[in-house]
């Protein structure tokens, strides 16, 4: 029988602990787990972009984060960030394009002036994360929320296929002979496209 959306729940969190998450969350499980359950209920039960698609986008993210062996060059904050972005990358998806609802006047388009959708994802997965019944984010420091915050907002936003042509450049500069290494937030932000693009 195919997975089921509890099923794909309890594997999300397997790949969560899998990768070494912040010893924050290690000892308080279930504020990760009523972050994944908030996710899952906060997906629409689109054809495409639903619970089963950021499944298979964050499955996807894992592979390729540890067959590169970026998990082992990024802190456990990191790590998380970079499965939260997967999993929230499509948080609350109503189905249709930024450009159809910029056409259609939905207020949502106002509020931004590109990258609507991906903007609304970021932010959403924040007020998700800081709710007082999940608490995700609760006692960390100023530093480490900027940081934490800064890398998933991030990731989130390189889903925006508008900026594909930017990515793909950055790319090409760090391709050159001599060049220097793929900065880490950057390497996370083409993973996650990636994963996206393949699903």
């Amino acid at each position: 029988r195919a997975p089921s959306r509890d099923d794909l729940c309890h594997l999300v969190l397997e790949i969560f602990q899998s990768v070494g998450l912040p010893k924050e969350l290690d000892e308080d499980i279930g504020r990760l787990k009523r972050f994944i359950l908030a996710v899952r209920a906060s997906m629409y039960d689109n054809p495409y972009h639903n619970w089963f698609h950021v499944f298979d986008v964050t499955q996807t993210l894992y592979v390729m984060a540890t067959r590169t062996g970026l998990f082992g060059r990024l802190c456990p904050w990191k790590r998380l960030a970079l499965l939260c972005a997967g999993l929230c990358h499509d948080l609350e998806h109503p189905g249709v394009t930024s450009l159809f609802l910029e056409k259609a006047g939905e207020h949502i388009s106002s509020a931004f002036k590109d990258g609507v959708l991906e903007k609304h994802h970021a932010i959403r997965t924040f007020e998700v994360m800081v709710d007082r019944e999940i608490g995700l984010l609760e006692g960390l420091s100023t530093k480490t929320y900027y940081d934490f915050r800064n890398a998933v907002s991030g990731c989130i936003l390189a889903t925006d296929f508008g900026c594909h042509k930017t990515f793909s450049t950055r790319l090409t500069e760090f391709l050159l002979p001599n060049s220097p290494p793929l900065p880490t937030q950057l390497e996370m932000e083409l993973l996650i496209k990636c994963a996206d693009i393949s699903n």
